[in-house]
């Protein structure tokens, strides 16, 4: 599933692309894959690109287009050309291929004929149409200043539960999910499933920094594209991330620290990675 690093590297992507164009037509194929009047941006010009948490919010001077990738969506942004060919063509399941795919959910159309694609092979993403942001029920950005430590500290201390479920939980931290939770957990030497409540301050502390790290790396290698490859940015391209993965999905292998070895357990019905030494129960 996209997490905070990739779906920023769409908006930065869209924020070159669409902003200041106008949608001539929207083309639904996957009546769940989008909610709401699609008149009401019709015409409509893009006056901006917001992210919060995972969801990309394309924003109108009256409402706003909100984008939710779940586990398999892309946003595949084609310019206009003649010479386009505009068939399906066979391809692997997550690859972009021709455009539009039998995974096209939604075509955004705009007045200079360039378009937005939707795909999402399970259906799990959305669009969706809303008046104004007031019902997003998200915490802090780590990478904003209002993630502090002193909030995080405040925010850890009313749970039992396992650490590595509080920071994915989106009302406590915003943006962060299975692959950069573990990363972080890695970098800040905690074993995934310790009580939120019961770690230290030198703990919060160190799991802060990890958070903010991790999250930068992916922002600079341009998001990930895991086992799974169904990330891909504006323009049909595998993030580079997985490359530097230090325990996510690196199970049996050796601890690129202490050279123990990496296990996998499950939390939450989440796949967790962690090195046996560097992160003791």
């Amino acid at each position: 599933m996209p997490e905070l690093p990739e779906v920023e590297t769409i908006k930065r992507g869209l924020e070159k692309k669409i902003v200041g164009l106008t949608i001539k037509s929207v083309e639904v194929f996957t009546s769940k894959s989008f909610q709401g009047d699609k008149g009401k941006i019709i015409p409509k010009k893009i006056i901006g690109i917001i992210r919060r948490a995972k969801i990309l919010i394309i924003e109108f001077r009256d409402n706003y287009l909100l984008v939710h990738l779940k586990m398999t969506g892309q946003l595949i942004f084609r310019k206009f050309s003649m010479t386009n060919n505009q068939f399906s063509i066979k391809t692997k399941r997550y690859d972009v291929g021709e455009l539009p795919n039998k995974y096209t959910r939604v075509i955004i159309e705009f007045n200079n004929k360039d378009k937005l694609y939707f795909n999402d092979l399970r259906k799990f993403g959305w669009m969706k149409i809303v008046k104004n942001l007031d019902n997003l029920k998200l915490g802090p950005e780590p990478l904003e200043k209002e993630f502090t430590f002193e909030y995080f500290k405040k925010m850890l201390k009313k749970s039992r539960r396992p650490i590595k479920i509080i920071i994915m939980d989106q009302q406590n931290l915003s943006g962060v999910g299975n692959i950069y939770a573990t990363e972080a957990l890695f970098y800040a030497q905690i074993y995934p499933g310790k009580p939120a409540n019961s770690l230290s301050d030198i703990e919060i502390l160190r799991l802060r920094k990890s958070i903010i790290k991790v999250l930068k790396m992916g922002i600079a290698n341009l998001g990930s594209s895991s086992k799974d490859e169904a990330f891909r940015d504006i323009e049909g391209n595998k993030g580079s991330m997985q490359k530097h993965f230090a325990v996510y999905e690196r199970e049996g292998l050796d601890c690129p620290g202490c050279k123990g070895k990496i296990k996998k357990i499950k939390l939450g019905g989440r796949g967790t990675y962690f090195c046996v030494n560097c992160q003791k129960q």
